[in-house]
């Protein structure tokens, strides 16, 4: 099983030839709004490509909570370790240019629920799991725990580190991938250009892959920076994503794949996903990504 912790949020999303900018009004083009958060979104994409997922996660009560856990259970994910806390759930307002690139704003509700005396008492949920999925948008004490309980467990622990923070070492010890963008890496490692920031980071244990968007993946092997070009495709919504990556990243893993046909596995997922129209929504089957790679081919460079 892929036990996805994290996350869950009601996005609301507002389209636009562009951003606006400070004090400005601009017309949209649409609305929509959809089930989001990294860690619902992830939990969608293994359930979408056939994986067997758990998800454990905090909505509030109210219409937003309801919401979210019946487009979960529409994505066929397991919703019986989601749970039901005093106040609002998570709101993510997002905008989106003519250029499918997205800005942010962020409202925790009822994520911050996740805390490590939450998880240290949930040790249950992680008996079946062979990979751990985790994210940043819950209380860091709690992904802490998460890592650590599933290491105990023995399972692979796979980390999204967005939105962007500094990490703590009982954090990294515990990670067996990490997939920061470029922004992300910055953050974790200062100085230095993509390899050295990618040994640095993998000195410390985890398995580095460098999300670089329209430019592909980056990562290191025998001391060399290697890089997968992306599939180019046109871009109408990049929201989740990363989050199409880490989860169609995962179970090829799970299936076998080794570590390279894993990324070209999620990248032709994310591209997919970045061709439609928001988050867990665009993203595609595993039937979808087979064919897309027959049609395309997979390279490296």
């Amino acid at each position: 099983m892929i036990l996805v912790i994290g996350s869950v949020n009601v996005d609301l999303v507002s389209f636009a030839p562009r951003f606006p900018e400070f004090g400005e009004t601009i017309s949209g083009t649409d609305f929509s709004i959809y089930q989001g958060g990294k860690g619902a979104n992830q939990a969608v994409a293994v359930a979408r490509m056939g994986g067997n997922v758990g998800f454990f996660g905090a909505v509030g009560k109210d219409a937003f909570g309801d919401f979210l856990v019946k487009s979960l259970q529409n994505s066929r994910v397991d919703v019986m370790n989601i749970v039901k806390v005093k106040g609002g759930s998570g709101v993510a307002s997002i905008w989106v240019d003519s250029n499918g690139e997205n800005a942010i704003i962020l409202n925790v509700g009822a994520n911050a629920y996740l805390t490590a005396e939450v998880l240290e008492k949930s040790h249950d949920i992680f008996k079946d799991a062979s990979y751990v999925l985790l994210q940043l948008e819950t209380p860091m004490n709690g992904v802490v725990k998460a890592a650590q309980i599933a290491k105990n467990f023995g399972a692979k622990v796979v980390l999204d580190p967005a939105p962007a923070r500094v990490l703590p070492n009982e954090l990294i010890e515990n990670i067996d991938y990490i997939t920061p963008n470029g922004t992300e890496l910055l953050t974790l490692i200062e100085e230095g250009d993509t390899l050295s920031k990618i040994k640095r980071l993998e000195s410390h244990g985890p398995k580095v892959i460098v999300k670089a968007g329209a430019e592909g993946v980056y990562y290191a092997e025998n001391d060399e920076l290697k890089h997968l070009n992306a599939f180019k495709v046109k871009a109408v919504d990049t929201t989740g994503a990363g989050d199409c990556f880490n989860a169609s990243f995962t179970v090829a893993l799970s299936n076998g794949l080794n570590f390279v046909k894993s990324c070209e596995f999620a990248m032709a997922a994310s591209a997919i996903s970045v061709a439609r129209k928001g988050a867990g929504s665009s993203f595609p089957t595993k039937k979808e990504v087979d064919n897309f790679l027959r049609r395309r081919g997979t390279f490296e460079t």
